[in-house]
């Protein structure tokens, strides 16, 4: 085994916890049943959403574009989960110092680095590639040999969008590292750079053409998307060297672009390391505060000094503020229309308070909170502080970032659309009950399930059994109600009202049950 296989294996066993997984007696069985249910729950989602986008598509009698689409998305996603991951996996790595005293090159531990990114960028490529590749096969009748290679492509599809989203996690790195207010600047940039990929993505899902037929259409938008995608139109033996092309231009930019990190790498990971010292300034005064508000105002100078933690867990946040602004400035028919929802009235009518609630469910700070402590867990077990503050501060952490989300949104609803009493109503009080669960639900998963051993706040942030757990039950929170509406057609504002009542109760009882575990 050479020493870049021995990294990267190394840092596979380190990032996933596999080592506690699989020989730690304590809870053993416990993390192994619900790590395997929440990569379950999250590939069968996956999964599902690309066979039905795929069912969609043949059913159209456009069987021929699955390739071809799904490629342009899988580039897409990827694009969009490096820019959150780079700067965490590629650079800001704290292991780095060590691993150089190590008897290994730089060559070597920057090449396991981006192997690692690579393998969990194939593992998204192929969950979009392989079921959609089954489903056009079934009804294409594709030739076995196409079937193959465009299976083979999967293995090349990562390259470019990892270059691309790399590159720009070292601009925002460079960028920033000039200013003092460093994790501030960051996070602008990082949030300026999401909404833009996510608004070409928008902006290139909607059709230029002004007649044709459906199969030009979505040519052109996937054509939009991601130019090389076109390479992926199987009509005869001659597109299999648009595959080959494919396989060579990624692999060609893939090796170009390493070759330049290499060259750079350690200054780039010193830059985001690096901390300004403060400017010596006016004697600041002192000021006295009780002991909740105290470790409160602590937990929101950890939180938000954490470039990673809130790029990772402000995302829904951020975007249910983008979209309420947009509301203010552009009119519901025009963002139904790059939604592509026809009728935003009646959409918004009935799923308002969901849309909400997801945004909110996916920004949870409080699940990765506790784990956060890390090896700073001793002082506040040194201090007189109690259990019981000590939880209320997490949670009252991610009900203050859900609150900015929160008001603004409910607010430019309830000013832009005529919603009667009853769902106004229930426009405030359900993502309210929501976002009181999330952040209950978040902490107690977080005290059931700490990890205070990392070395890299990523691993914590993104990858740790509470993060994924959490994640899982507010997606099935979000879910029930609109499948209870679907498919047994429950009234939808009852639905909703019975769920936030269940969600209260439930947030009652883990909340005590939080504050009976002792932590500190």
């Amino acid at each position: 085994m050479n020493k870049t296989t021995l990294l990267l294996k190394t840092q596979i066993y380190n990032y996933f916890s596999l080592n506690e997984l699989f020989h730690s007696e304590k809870k053993r069985s416990n993390f192994a049943f619900i790590t395997a249910v929440g990569i379950f729950t999250l590939l069968a989602l996956l999964s599902g959403y690309n066979i039905m986008t795929a069912l969609a598509l043949a059913k159209m009698g456009q069987a021929q574009l699955i390739p071809a689409y799904m490629v342009s998305v899988s580039n897409f996603i990827i694009l969009v989960f490096t820019v959150l991951r780079s700067n965490g996996i590629l650079f800001g790595c704290r292991d780095y110092e060590m691993l150089s005293s190590l008897p290994v090159q730089a060559k070597e531990i920057i090449s396991s680095k981006f192997g690692f990114l690579y393998l969990l960028n194939f593992l998204l490529g192929i969950l979009f590639m392989l079921p959609a590749g089954i489903i056009w096969q079934i009804y294409a009748s594709a030739h076995l040999l196409f079937f193959f290679m465009y299976l083979a492509s999967a293995v090349f599809v990562p390259f470019v969008p990892m270059c691309i989203a790399s590159l720009l996690g070292v601009l925002v790195t460079v960028v920033s590292s000039k200013f003092r207010r460093k994790n501030i600047v960051s996070l602008v940039f990082s949030f300026a750079v999401l909404g833009g990929l996510l608004g070409i993505g928008i902006y290139s899902m909607q059709t230029g053409a002004s007649g044709g037929s459906l199969g030009v259409i979505l040519m052109e938008q996937v054509s939009r998307l991601y130019p090389l995608s076109a390479w992926f139109r199987y009509t005869n033996y001659f597109s299999l060297a648009g595959n080959v092309g494919f396989w060579s231009l990624s692999a060609l930019v893939f090796c170009i672009f390493v070759k330049i990190v290499e060259c750079r790498y350690a200054r780039l990971n010193s830059y985001v390391l690096q901390y300004h010292a403060a400017s010596p300034g006016r004697k600041a005064n002192l000021k006295k505060h009780s002991v909740f508000t105290a470790v409160y105002l602590k937990e929101m100078g950890r939180y938000f000094s954490s470039y990673l933690w809130v790029l990772n867990t402000g995302l829904g946040v951020v975007l249910l503020c983008v979209t309420s602004l947009a509301l203010c400035v552009v009119s519901p028919e025009i963002l139904g229309t790059y939604a592509g929802i026809e009728d935003v009235d009646l959409f918004l009518g009935q799923y308002a308070p969901l849309i909400i609630a997801a945004m909110l469910s996916i920004s949870c700070p409080a699940a990765s909170a506790i784990s956060l402590e890390g090896r700073n867990l001793w002082v506040l077990q040194s201090i007189p502080l109690s259990n019981k503050t000590f939880i209320k501060s997490k949670i009252a952490l991610t009900l203050t970032v859900h609150a900015i989300g929160y008001m603004l949104s409910v607010a430019v609803f309830l000013i832009r659309f005529q919603f009667n009493a009853i769902w106004s109503f229930t426009l405030l009080a359900v993502p309210a009950c929501y976002s009181v669960f999330t952040a209950v639900q978040g902490t107690y998963i977080n005290c059931c399930f700490p990890r205070f051993d990392w070395d890299n706040e990523m691993v914590v942030v993104k990858q740790s059994i509470s993060v994924i757990l959490s994640g899982v039950i507010g997606m099935i929170c979000i879910t029930v109600p609109v499948l209870l509406h679907w498919f047994l057609g429950l009234p939808n504002v009852g639905v909703l009202w019975g769920m936030a009542a269940i969600l209260i109760v439930l947030s009652v009882i883990l909340y005590f049950k939080a504050c009976g575990k002792k932590i500190i």
